[in-house]
């Protein structure tokens, strides 16, 4: 929000400006009363030194680009995601506790040590949550210089910066609470930056060497071009060496100067010859928190000394001390080295606060004919199905869309499509036709009468869902029927599979109960009777079925689940 407010991505000119204010709390004092100016608002000191935590006040010209005043027109953010931002900034810039919560502000900088860490916070890290920091000219100077460069980033780039500096600083207030959590948010705010800029391309010599031996062992005596095929497509849906890229990166982002300020004490700051070990053991860490949640060795979490570096088993860490201002250090290094601009060329209208995208209801879109509607054809039965549950259950303000435009545009299509992309539109023609009245429905023409005919009646997740809610029984094999609510089941969240509304889930696996009921197999029936009920939790239709299941009693999946009447006349 902070660069959308400088008026830096607009494309029309500024059209009106607020000015804004919030409360920050901090440890920090600064020597000057007067206002700190920078790229993105100006910090007012206090002047009441006994209030701890110290207030300031952020004021911030609000720049909005012009548009037509109307309806979803925004007239201001109001202050609290700027604030928000910039607190994050500041706090990581001037390397203090910085925050619109007082009541975190009192937490951190209390000196109380929290439920699951052996010391207070300050005693693990240096300077950061110190109860009183004067701050000096030259780190003022700092924050203003930081702020102007983060401004000027490339969009993309400030995105990913301001995601990154935010996970330091959350993982610097955990260290008051959780010590594991702040060290695996410190390597991963650093990790993000190597992932989206590290500039790596895989090779396989970067493969994971175990399953790098297992797939060459597999390919020897393939065709060397094809082998080397099958090695590109696992390098392209692989994440290789991320450890390694990790480690590189923060390398590469740590200059000379990292191991010669002033401020320094002998045998306590970590040394060029440990950095390679002690970023491969944070990582590792990090992995082992993330995956196990194990626990970082006690001497790399003693507190009570500032030492940036521990021995455990031979083995060199670094400790919070050590890794925060390593990854700190990182970041600045990062942004000190990209490309700045004044202006760019933008469309940054969903990044604004306040602002969420939900897809919209499917009588919205599910009857249009526009754009690729070839390739919609999943999607638009997915939302006529979200549709016919609630007509068939006779829902108040229950509507079905008229398909009869889509299914015309498409007809002359199906015939040379690909079939995933014609199955969905054929169970979409005799759905839609097998719920409206006769007057209502689309015209079938001969070549897609055929194509229902054919590959409607082979196992797919389209054909499943058709003959369940007409009522027709399947006649392929049990296991095949078996076999395809399987897939259903496992592809159902992919970008290939379809997801069908719960009751309709339920009706289809009361289908496969049923033929196993009709074949005498009352096993195998109560086994999809039970995966009925847990695929709908809290439907009583189900649990009073699974009760008074009976070899003799038939099972209609639909009618269970959504009665309705016999008439087709009575659909909405």
């Amino acid at each position: 929000m902070l660069q959308i407010a400088t008026g830096k991505l607009f494309s029309r000119p500024v059209g009106w400006e607020n000015l804004l204010r919030g409360m920050l709390y901090t440890n920090a004092t600064f020597g000057s009363e007067e206002a700190i100016e920078t790229a993105v608002g100006k910090l007012l000191p206090s002047t009441s030194y006994s209030i701890h935590p110290r207030v300031l006040v952020y004021e911030l010209l609000e720049q909005m680009e012009t548009e037509e005043i109307g309806p979803g027109v925004l007239a201001s953010s109001c202050v609290e995601p700027y604030l928000n931002d910039f607190a994050v900034v500041a706090s990581f810039a001037l390397n203090c506790v910085c925050t619109p919560d007082i009541d975190l502000a009192r937490r951190l900088t209390g000196g109380k040590k929290g439920l699951a860490t052996r010391a207070a916070p300050q005693e693990f890290v240096r300077r950061f949550f110190d109860a009183g920091l004067l701050c000096k000219p030259e780190e003022v100077a700092f924050l203003q210089e930081f702020t102007t460069q983060l401004i000027g980033l490339p969009r993309n780039t400030f995105l990913c910066v301001m995601r990154a500096i935010r996970t330091y600083i959350n993982g610097m207030h955990r260290i008051a609470d959780d010590l594991e959590l702040a060290y695996t948010l410190l390597v991963a705010s650093v990790e993000s930056l190597a992932q989206d800029f590290d500039g790596h391309e895989s090779d396989w010599e970067s493969y994971d060497e175990r399953k790098r031996r297992a797939v060459d062992g597999a390919l020897s005596g393939a065709d060397e071009e094809f082998a080397q095929r099958v090695r590109e497509v696992l390098l392209r849906v692989d994440h290789t060496a991320l450890a390694r890229r990790f480690r590189e990166f923060a390398i590469c982002h740590t200059p000379p100067s990292y191991f010669r300020e002033a401020s320094l004490v002998t045998n306590q700051s970590l040394s060029r010859s440990d950095l390679t070990e002690v970023l491969a053991m944070a990582y590792q860490a990090r992995s082992k928190y993330v995956h196990q949640l194990k626990r970082l060795p006690d001497v790399v979490v003693l507190g009570h000394s500032y030492g940036e570096t521990a021995l455990h088993e031979r083995v060199t860490y670094l400790t919070l001390q050590g890794l925060s201002r390593l990854m700190r250090n990182v970041i600045i290094e990062f942004v000190k080295g990209q490309p700045s601009l004044e202006r760019e060329k933008y469309n940054y209208a969903l990044e604004r606060s306040g602002l969420i995208q939900l897809r919209m209801a499917p009588q919205y879109w599910v009857g249009s004919a526009e754009g690729d509607v070839i390739r919609a054809g999943r999607p638009k039965l997915e939302g006529f199905l979200e549709q016919l549950g609630p007509c068939l259950l006779k829902v108040e303000g229950a509507i079905l869309t008229d398909l009869r435009l889509v299914l015309s545009s498409v007809a002359v299509l199906l015939p040379t499509a690909k079939k995933d992309l014609r199955l969905p539109y054929l169970a979409l023609y005799v759905l839609f036709n097998g719920v409206v009245p006769l007057e209502q429905r689309a015209p079938i023409p001969e070549t897609i009468d055929r194509l229902i005919q054919q590959e409607l009646t082979q196992p797919s997740a389209e054909a499943l869902i058709a003959h369940t809610i007409l009522g027709k029984m399947i006649n392929w094999s049990l296991e095949s029927h078996l076999q395809e609510l399987e897939n259903y089941f496992k592809r159902r969240g992919k970008p290939s599979g379809m997801r069908f509304p719960r009751s309709f889930e339920a009706a289809v696996l009361l289908d496969l109960a049923e033929r196993y009921r009709l074949m005498g197999d009352m096993d195998n029936c109560r086994k999809m009777v039970a995966l009925a009920v847990e695929s709908h939790p809290g439907n009583q239709h189900l649990v009073q079925l699974e009760a008074e299941i009976a070899p003799d009693t038939p099972i209609h999946g639909v009618d269970i689940l959504l009665p309705r009447s016999t008439s087709g006349d009575d659909a909405d």
